[in-house]
């Protein structure tokens, strides 16, 4: 991002269980289309292998990784012992989140850990790397670590998230993932409202296999709101033909490749964020398409 490079980065799934294979199979695949690849902390409260062992695969098999911490699952002593590790193992790109709250996951019987938020997170993370933890002890080895935090523009009230935006960079935030874009210029609204803090911005891209999905997405996911324009042509995309879900998906890729193109436009927007979903086979054609590949060494 320093360099000026447009940035792209990718979303891979941890396995829910301890198959590592997988890791290293997903981030050969994507390592040469993105310059660092996202590992989720428990998407949807469902249990994953833990992101910061995912972290190090991805970090094995040859790309940067970029640990999400959910602050959901953990209190302030964990959250320090969990950085600890993290840059012992050398990952050093942390992204904090709230992760996502009760209704989702397969395990009801499980609690919010409600100590601090992200905000807090970041104001922790920054003491240490100055070389402190929460009750001012001096660290025993102090953790370089380059913070990033979300927005989301599309949540009303929209003063409220320009307002948790402008706190997360005072609090240490020094780059920003967003959720999906579907709607660019409202995007390009919010990301002009902050244009002032010099900050960096990854613009959150969700390319959509399917009506389906999408409609899915629009119903249950926080900030996503996707147009109707977009709706009608998921769906006669398919119409009439003998692979209606490979239609769907095609459709679903080119209205991703217009996305990224018109977010590259943006002042203010240093690349976008591939959350694929699952379908992490797909990033390399989207990339390709955008004309994004090769990526510059």
């Amino acid at each position: 991002m320093q360099s000026g490079q447009f940035v792209v980065t990718a979303e891979i799934s941890a396995p829910r269980g301890s198959d590592y294979l997988s890791l290293l199979e997903k981030t050969s695949m994507l390592k040469d289309f993105c310059d660092a690849i996202n590992i989720p902390d428990n998407p949807r409260r469902i249990p994953r292998m833990s992101s910061i062992a995912s972290a190090r695969f991805v970090l094995d098999a040859g790309s940067e990784p970029v640990l999400h911490i959910a602050m959901r699952d953990r209190n302030r002593v964990a959250l320090m012992s969990d950085l600890y590790g993290a840059h012992a193992l050398g990952i050093r790109n942390v992204l904090f989140v709230t992760g996502d709250l009760p209704g989702l996951g397969s395990d009801t019987q499980a609690e919010i850990v409600s100590d601090i938020d992200s905000v807090q997170a970041l104001q922790l993370a920054t003491r240490m790397m100055a070389g402190n933890d929460h009750a001012g002890e001096e660290l025993e080895g102090v953790p370089n670590l380059y913070l990033g935090a979300t927005f989301d523009p599309f949540i009303e009230p929209i003063n409220e998230q320009i307002r948790r935006t402008r706190l997360k960079h005072e609090s240490g935030a020094q780059f920003f993932q967003t959720q999906a874009v579907y709607d660019v210029d409202r995007f390009a609204e919010f990301v002009e409202s902050i244009e002032d803090l010099n900050t960096y911005v990854l613009a959150g891209v969700v390319p959509l296999q399917g009506l389906e999905m999408a409609e899915f997405m629009t119903e249950h996911v926080s900030g996503i709101n996707i147009p109707d324009a977009i709706l009608q042509r998921l769906e006669n995309s398919a119409e009439g033909l003998d692979d209606e879900e490979q239609a769907a998906q095609q459709e679903g890729l080119l209205i991703a490749t217009e996305t990224i193109n018109s977010l590259r436009m943006i002042d203010g927007v240093d690349g976008v964020h591939i959350m694929a979903v699952g379908w992490e086979s797909c990033v390399p054609e989207l990339v390709k398409s955008a004309g994004l590949y090769p990526r510059p060494s």
